[in-house]
């Protein structure tokens, strides 16, 4: 199970909106001062509830099935990884492009990867759904 701790910024209807703070695997070491890897970011998550026992700047923890996780690696990295391979592959075995032509044309075949992604942003939105319950 992934989880969050968050504080609950804004509550519309059915709707609630939570801040969290995600952080890097190595964001807890000693050396995080010295080190460029480390990095945290606040994000903002929409979460679907009818109980209407949250309220304003409560905080919260956020949970979501492990399998999203492994289905978001999935869309951002694994699938354009093999989009590129494949064009990669296309172009210089089968069309003879030069190593530069085929290079651009494997990251012109991401734009319309990325189109789609966006475009169906609301559907998927629906497949990435977390739950969220009081902090206990």
């Amino acid at each position: 199970m992934i989880t969050h701790k968050g504080i609950i910024e804004q509550i519309s209807g059915e709707k609630i909106t939570v801040r969290i703070l995600q952080q890097s695997a190595c964001s807890s070491c000693h050396a995080k001062g010295a080190c460029m890897a480390s990095d945290s970011k606040e994000k903002l998550v929409d979460i679907p509830d009818h109980s209407g026992q949250f309220t304003l700047h409560e905080q919260v923890i956020i949970e979501g099935k492990e399998s999203i996780g492994y289905k978001a690696v999935f869309w951002a990295f694994i699938l354009p990884l093999l989009i590129l391979i494949a064009m990669l592959v296309l172009t210089t075995s089968v069309w003879h492009f030069s190593e530069t032509e085929a290079a651009l044309s494997a990251l012109l075949a991401l734009a319309p990867y990325y189109l789609l992604l966006y475009l169906f942003r609301n559907s998927m939105a629906h497949t990435f759904q977390f739950s969220i319950k009081k902090n206990h």
